[in-house]
């Protein structure tokens, strides 16, 4: 994991650039944030196939983890370059849910195990995980359940911030004859919840200064505002899907139709 951490800082600095150059209606912008999404998937694919060099070093569960975020990454990506193909958000959510799974065995297996040695940061590193578990299920809940999400998201930041000032406000913990503190706790899981969460408390907080107009909304021009206008109607639980569709899919096909349509004309 170590060998990489200078690879995710780049793609944080990246990440971050995208945005701000989507918020700034460069076209570029959503580009830059659909490469990092290629990259991290790439990442991600090759850590889960180098560990199955040294499987008996790495457990299964983390293997599975490597594999969901690599598809998750890339998945995401397709959605950033508006490239749909039949079950997408299925497997999108599906492999969303595993992951969910395996945090929330994590939550169990290493809450349970700091009970008898410190309560505290027991319930610390619960709240960690099921932060993790429900921002999770924001993401990938989105295609079907947009109605329930941003309550979600809330209760997930809502945790996520409570981690981070329990984390910065205790201290250090006695463990076994040790001080050690939270962040220096969840870190020695070895997985890649502590990646996450930071991406989503980034997230968290661009979905926040955006609705309460502070910044502004990543822009793109590959369709006409419209549609993003009914996506986040969509996303949002404002619109309910008439025969299994949304507007904003019915307005993507008629508007492929029509840049086709003007294609054969010049010609």
């Amino acid at each position: 994991m170590k060998g990489y951490n200078t690879i995710f800082y780049l793609l944080f600095v990246l990440l971050i650039m995208g945005a701000f150059a989507s918020m700034a209606q460069n076209t570029y912008g959503l580009r830059i944030l659909g490469g990092v999404a290629i990259v991290f998937g790439l990442v991600f694919l090759i850590r889960f196939l180098r560990s199955g060099q040294a499987a008996k070093n790495v457990p299964a569960i983390n293997r599975v983890e490597l594999l969901c975020l690599s598809i998750l990454s890339l998945l995401l990506a397709c959605r950033i370059f508006h490239i749909y193909f039949p079950f997408l958000d299925i497997a999108f959510t599906l492999t969303g849910l595993v992951l969910v799974l395996i945090y929330g065995k994590k939550m169990i297996l290493h809450s349970g195990e700091l009970r008898p040695k410190n309560a505290i940061l027991s319930i610390i590193i619960f709240i960690y995980y099921l932060s993790l578990c429900l921002s999770i299920i924001a993401l990938v809940a989105i295609p079907f359940l947009p109605q329930y999400t941003e309550y979600i998201g809330i209760v997930a930041f809502t945790l996520l911030s409570a981690f981070i000032a329990s984390a910065l406000l205790r201290g250090k913990f006695m463990i076994d004859g040790a001080d050690i503190s939270v962040f220096r706790q969840v870190m020695s899981y070895r997985d890649n919840a502590a990646l996450l969460l930071s991406l989503f408390f980034v997230g968290f907080m661009y979905i926040g200064l955006v609705k309460k107009n502070i910044l502004p909304a990543i822009y793109s021009d590959d369709f006409p505002q419209t549609y993003f206008t009914l996506v986040n109607n969509a996303e949002s639980g404002k619109e309910k899907p008439v025969d299994g569709k949304y507007k904003h899919e019915e307005f993507k096909a008629r508007y492929d139709a029509f840049l086709k349509s003007a294609q054969v004309q010049v010609k």
